[in-house]
Formats: C-alpha cells, structure tokens, sequence
C-alpha cells in the first residue's frame, strides 16, 4: 500500500512507545503485549487522515514527497536526528527479536493501572460551579 499525505509530520511507535509522545497527538493507546505498530499524524492537513495500526511485521518505507516545498528530519526517541532530502527514504519495520520483559501481576490489568496511575486515565476532575449560578444564589436568585 502506498499513500501520500501533507502535514508536520508522522510518528511511527510501538505500543511501548504509543502512550508517550504519540499519546499526545490523540492517537489509541495500545497494550504493550499487542504486536502492532501505530502510526499517528502530525497535524494533517486533512480531517480524514486518522491514526492506523498496522500488524507487527509489516514494513514501512517512509519517503519525502518530491513535491515537498523543503527537507525533512526524523528523530529516533529524540535522541539523533537525520536529514532526509528529496529521492531519501528510511525503513521501518518491527524486529524479529522482540525484547522481552516481565510482569509480575497480569500484564492487561497492569496496563490499565498505569494509565490511571501515571496519565490519571479516565479520571474526570469535579468541575465547579458557573461563577453567574453561585452569584445568583447568593443574590437571592437575582441575575
């Protein structure tokens, strides 16, 4: 499949990755334990570009549009970045060695425990009053 979209840019992140940087963008969040890899634009310049997953194992091949008014840069974990010109194009693809990792209690529920504890997920703040309620309230209904 190939596709050609105009944005700021994409962020290609494996569920272990997707709760940070990519969660602020609005993707899904993914379990860790799900063989897959997310791709989220970076403000699109269309409503209908939303994020995909797509199944571990797939391949990517990310190329700068020849139409693109300038270059490029990629960011691996932020840490080392890379210009990518006109005619460059960088793979991506998940590895067949995934790396383990261990989980006392069950990994799904430890998942969810996380995002509550850490992103305060599905955690709704009380909200207030309207300043103009209270005033008439206290103003004997007046408003």
């Amino acid at each position: 499949m190939q596709m050609a979209k105009a944005g700021d840019g994409v962020i290609v992140s494996t569920p272990t990755g997707s709760t940070a940087y990519a969660a602020a963008a609005a993707p899904s969040m993914t379990p860790p334990n799900v063989p897959a890899i997310m791709i989220t634009p970076i403000c699109p310049h269309s409503l209908t570009f939303q994020p995909i997953v797509v199944p571990a194992g797939v391949e990517l091949k990310i190329t700068l549009s020849p139409e693109a008014r300038n270059t490029a840069w990629v960011s691996l974990d932020g840490r080392k970045r890379q210009e990518i010109r006109h005619g460059d194009s960088i793979t991506i693809a998940t590895s067949c060695y995934p790396l383990p990792s261990i989980c006392i209690s069950d990994p799904v529920n430890d998942w969810f425990e996380s995002l509550a504890q850490c992103l305060h997920w599905n955690v709704r703040k009380k909200q207030a009053h309207f300043e103009e309620e209270e005033e008439a309230a206290e103003d004997g209904g007046e408003g």
